[in-house]
């Protein structure tokens, strides 16, 4: 993935805060450029959902500790509070000139296809595909991922979560996709493998 100073720094900080979610932003961003090539776009369009997804996590900058560090299930206060860093993300990157054309798709990446996800309840098409693309990699991330309140999944038990959700919660194409680089691989993923991706 091509460097960009703007997105080092913010990474950088968004470490300082909190390298748990940093790590997973990595890794969020190597699944979305896999997906994204699987699903046939070209190098560089793989590139730009990459950069996206690395910074899809940018808002939480801003989210406070007790929330965001919280070793334990969320209220539904905290919920709220927690689902603003989608837009916050979003208006981080419409200040830095150089990551200005990712805003839209961190914005996005908690819609749900369904039209059931947040902040402006988009469906369907209406989502940016970076942002559809984005949506299934950190959710299957972050379901193989230990969280202080629940163990990681395996990555069989993750893949049949995104299947379950296929069509409401998430792109039914990316999903497949998603599906597919999985039943490629031989023998099966390892947890550390995916987990590291």
């Amino acid at each position: 993935m091509r460097e960009d100073e703007g997105a080092v720094a913010l990474l950088a900080m968004l470490a300082e805060r909190d390298s748990g979610t940093c790590c997973h932003s990595k890794a969020t961003a190597e699944w979305s450029k896999r997906l994204a090539l699987a699903l046939d776009y070209n190098a560089e369009t793989a590139e730009f959902v990459a950069l996206c997804a690395l910074l899809h996590d940018v808002g939480k900058i801003v989210t406070p500790d007790d929330v965001l560090l919280k070793p334990a299930p969320l209220s539904e206060n905290e919920w709220t509070i927690m689902r603003e860093h989608a837009a916050a993300g979003a208006r981080i990157l419409d200040r830095v000139p150089s990551l200005q054309r990712c805003a839209l798709v961190v914005r996005a990446h908690h819609e749900r296809f369904d039209g059931a996800g947040y902040p402006d309840g988009l469906s369907g098409n209406a989502i940016a595909f970076e942002a559809r693309v984005v949506a299934v990699a950190d959710a299957f991330h972050a379901m193989i991922s230990d969280r202080p309140y629940r163990r990681a999944l395996t990555p069989r038990a993750a893949l049949v979560q995104l299947e379950e959700g296929r069509g409401t919660q998430w792109d039914p194409e990316v999903v497949d996709a998603m599906l597919s680089m999985f039943s490629r691989r031989t023998p099966a993923v390892s947890h550390e493998q995916a987990s590291s991706a």
